[in-house]
């Protein structure tokens, strides 16, 4: 496939919002102003479906930061593919959702920057590059939040902030911590993948990029951003986040977490199932409470999010090719029920349950087309969600199936609070409240709804061809296969030569090391046993010093004992001669 397109799709997002900048200073009609941002949002539509069946394997690799080895890598592959479209499908109806007079070109143009992120984080295959986009798609849906927010969005932006910067700061610190610890510094997705289990922080580097990863999807327990933050965004920016800004996450966990780390994804994959299907509940369980319905869908997409997550830890290739399509399909009927709840809070200017009863009678197509999202979004056969937890149900059941009824309850619970919102907000007596002079939707919200529509119907009679598209994408994730890119340029060939040959080098440095450790480890044996033997001869020495001592004081005791024995045999000498002198005296005297 010709590799222009690729720039191209990435390119017209960041095209756009500059345009829609640039023309903001001239007075248009809102209408005009809707208009050229949603046509202008529908001209990635038009480059994917040009090159529909050929963008796997597609990519540019041009040098970006030479210093840092850091290139601007981009590749479509089966994994990608499903997150591209659903960013491409989901612009436009947020752009729909778009209701205010404050600024509105300013809020278009923040919608095609994040789109624009978007699609360089799904393509992204260099680290640093992925970790860039990963920073900037936090930027437009804060300021989204924060100008254009309901009455607490100040509170509800900086709570989101906090959560956001600490997720992505852990990120950083992950990707320079990977960077640095590898045998050759690199950001490469490809190589990494080849190493990164190997280096001897995998362990903590996989807890971080998970915890990162599960802040913004959000997996519980890091979920508490998402209520407020939900309902104090206004409608297009709760798509934003429901349908994509929660799918960046899931591509994380997909593409590092499984990608890098697959042994590691295997290994932890209990534990994360059961932070799973606890989220899944709790999302489920806390949708029934609620009275507000902008609320309830909030709650309800956690729930559902969870759901997604407990197919993509399960490391069952059935499961994960179900998490996979179950995220696309989420994305499109969360968006979808966001956007009827936007139109029915233009028409009875409240989210509240209370605020409007039995408005089928005044509103039969809003009526309608609310339940068919719905019927989308509890799973109803023939339609996309139930696809997807199907597989996902049917990959934990050959895992455990307790938990199975467990997160099965979660599709009960969704059919519970769905309808309970139809029921009190669409059916019953029809009251006497607060509704603005606003016809029944009508061509223009059609415009949007129809392909909603048809996705979800298209998607849940016959999902083989999304199926087929995700099958490579499962079975490599699972078989922990290094690179999920289909055709690998020659650059990055070039980099696996390199990889082999530093590998090699080292193994020769390391058998270096060796042998010099042999060799000192002879040296010092050597000098172990001189000691010895110095030892040895020192105390032959000492004993011989003994012996010459005992010797010598043997032959002083010799020397006294003689030296007496000549005094004595003087002295007797000298008697005898003085008792001879006196006998001869005596003779004398005698005589």
């Amino acid at each position: 496939m010709d590799n222009s397109l690729l720039p191209l799709l990435i390119a017209i997002p960041f095209f756009s919002a500059t345009f829609i900048a640039l023309i903001s200073q001239f007075n248009q009609s809102e209408f005009s102003r809707k208009s050229l941002a949603f046509l202008l949002s529908l001209l990635p539509i038009c480059i994917l479906l040009f090159g529909y069946g050929n963008w796997n394997g597609t990519s540019i690799d041009y040098p970006w930061i030479s210093a840092l080895d850091i290139n601007f890598h981009l590749s479509v592959d089966t994994l990608s593919i499903i997150f591209i479209a659903l960013t491409v499908l989901i612009t436009p109806v947020a752009i729909s959702a778009v209701e205010t007079n404050s600024s509105p070109m300013l809020f278009y143009a923040l919608i095609f920057l994040l789109q624009g992120a978007l699609l360089i984080l799904f393509t992204a295959r260099d680290l640093a590059l992925f970790a860039i986009a990963w920073e900037a798609i936090l930027l437009p849906i804060y300021f989204i939040l924060l100008i254009w927010g309901g009455t607490k969005r100040q509170a509800a932006a900086l709570q989101f902030f906090i959560y956001m910067i600490a997720g992505s700061a852990l990120f950083v610190a992950a990707v320079l911590g990977l960077y640095f610890s590898t045998p050759i510094p690199t950001f490469n997705l490809d190589l990494l993948a080849e190493i990164a289990s190997s280096t001897p922080y995998a362990t903590l580097f996989f807890a971080i990029f998970l915890l990162a990863f599960g802040v913004k999807t959000p997996l519980f327990p890091f979920h508490a951003w998402l209520p407020e933050t939900y309902f104090q965004a206004p409608f297009a920016g709760s798509i934003l986040l429901a349908a994509l800004l929660s799918k960046a996450g899931i591509y994380g966990i997909a593409r590092i977490g499984y990608g890098l780390f697959p042994d590691l994804m295997a290994l932890y994959s209990p534990l994360l199932v059961g932070f799973a299907i606890v989220g899944a509940l709790y999302g489920a369980l806390a949708a029934w409470t609620q009275t507000d319905y902008k609320r309830l869908i909030a709650y309800s997409s956690l729930s559902h999010v969870n759901f997604i997550l407990v197919g993509l830890f399960l490391a069952s290739q059935v499961a994960i090719q179900g998490a996979l399509l179950q995220a696309f399909n989420h994305g499109i009927t969360i968006a979808s029920l966001f956007l009827v709840a936007a139109w029915l809070e233009r028409r009875t200017q409240s989210t509240a349950f209370k605020a409007a009863s039995g408005i089928t009678q005044i509103f039969p197509r809003l009526s309608w087309l609310t339940l068919v999202f719905v019927l989308s979004s509890i799973a109803i056969p023939g339609t996309n969600n139930f696809v997807g937890e199907f597989l996902i149900l049917y990959g934990l059941l050959a895992n455990n199936a307790w938990l199975t009824v467990l997160l099965g309850l979660t599709i009960i619970f969704s059919a519970m609070y769905m309808l309970r919102w139809m029921e009190k907000v669409y059916y019953g007596e029809l009251k006497e409240t607060t509704i603005v002079e606003i016809p029944d939707i009508g061509t223009k919200e059609f415009i949007v709804a129809i392909p909603l529509i048809a996705l979800i119907l298209a998607t849940g009679i016959y999902p083989a061809p999304i199926l087929q598209q995700l099958e490579p994408a499962s079975e490599k994730l699972t078989t922990g296969k290094s690179s999920l890119t289909a055709d690998r340029s020659e650059d990055q060939k070039a980099l696996e030569q390199q990889l082999d040959e530093e590998l090699l080098r080292q193994k020769g440095f390391e058998h270096q090391r060796e042998d010099e450790s042999q060799r000192q480890a002879g040296f010092q044996k050597q000098e172990v046993d001189t000691k010895v033997q110095q030892q040895l001869l020192q105390k032959q020495y000492d004993d011989e010093r003994q012996r010459q001592d005992l010797l010598q004081r043997q032959y002083d005791s010799t020397r006294q004992q003689q030296y007496d024995f000549d005094r004595r045999r003087s002295d007797n000498a000298v008697q005898k001669r003085d008792l001879d002198r006196r006998r001869e005296e005596d003779r004398r005297r005698n005589r």
